[in-house]
């Protein structure tokens, strides 16, 4: 039985070298285990898509697992590449902090083709991400634009503190996450990191009239979080805190 496993390990070794092997195609109708939103006609409300972004945050926190956290991922990311490689049709926008420890994709157990992120230390608003969110919002049709800061956030800690560093462009975004500066706030500032996201959702709709007129119609919806880095889970302003 051994010699017969090890003959047909040989085989298909000397058959990969060869290219007679080919990588199996899925059928153009199949469907991973949950559907992305690459067709637009199917695009779902803003309000079922923030549900969606919810429920696969309680999916993430619920696998969490220090050993393997993508054990239990029911995405075919081959078929999400396939359906995606032509065109995109995200359902929501993210914009969020550079830091490592946040990634939306991951966080809201989205998978590919899914979410337009948009990443910049302290998740702040400036022209290029402003840039990037109305071409989603006017050219994608985005429903949903989430601004989602983190805990124990670099960008917010050196706010409270100074910068050894000659770069101008560190201490303009610095000078930027100074203004959410909470009196008292203690580390790691999650107060601050809080108001951080509601100034950067001011100054969004301050500064994009595209934005500003579909959220005036109701026909978008503008979204503050906070993600814990220590215990995978997202909060929601207006409903946690």
């Amino acid at each position: 039985m051994r010699n017969c496993i090890l003959i047909i390990a040989l085989w298909w070794c000397m058959a990969c070298q060869r290219g007679q092997l080919k990588p199996i195609a899925l059928p153009a109708d199949s469907k991973p285990a949950t559907a992305p939103s690459y067709v637009p006609s199917l695009k779902p409300a803003a309000n079922e898509i923030l549900a969606k972004l919810k429920a696969g945050n309680a999916n993430f926190v619920a696998r969490f697992s220090f050993v393997n956290v993508h054990s239990d991922s029911s995405y075919n990311y081959y078929d999400q590449i396939i359906r995606s490689g032509k065109d995109q049709h995200p359902m929501a926008c993210v914009l969020t902090c550079m830091d490592s420890r946040v990634p939306p994709e991951i966080i809201f157990d989205e998978g590919i083709g899914n979410l337009f992120v948009l990443r910049v230390a302290g998740n702040i608003q400036d022209d290029d991400i402003l840039g990037s969110i109305e071409y989603a919002v006017a050219e994608k049709n985005i429903k949903l634009i989430v601004v989602m800061g983190h805990t124990n956030c670099g960008a917010i800690a050196a706010a409270f503190g100074n910068v050894d560093s000659s770069a101008k462009e560190l201490y303009e975004l610095i000078a930027h996450v100074k203004r959410a500066k909470v009196p008292n706030d203690q580390p790691p500032y999650n107060a601050t990191a809080k108001n951080n996201v509601a100034l950067t959702m001011e100054d969004i709709l301050q500064h994009s009239s595209t934005v500003k007129k579909k959220y005036d119609d109701k026909e978008l919806m503008l979204v503050g979080a906070l993600y814990n880095v220590s215990n995978g889970k997202v909060s929601w302003k207006d409903l946690d805190w």
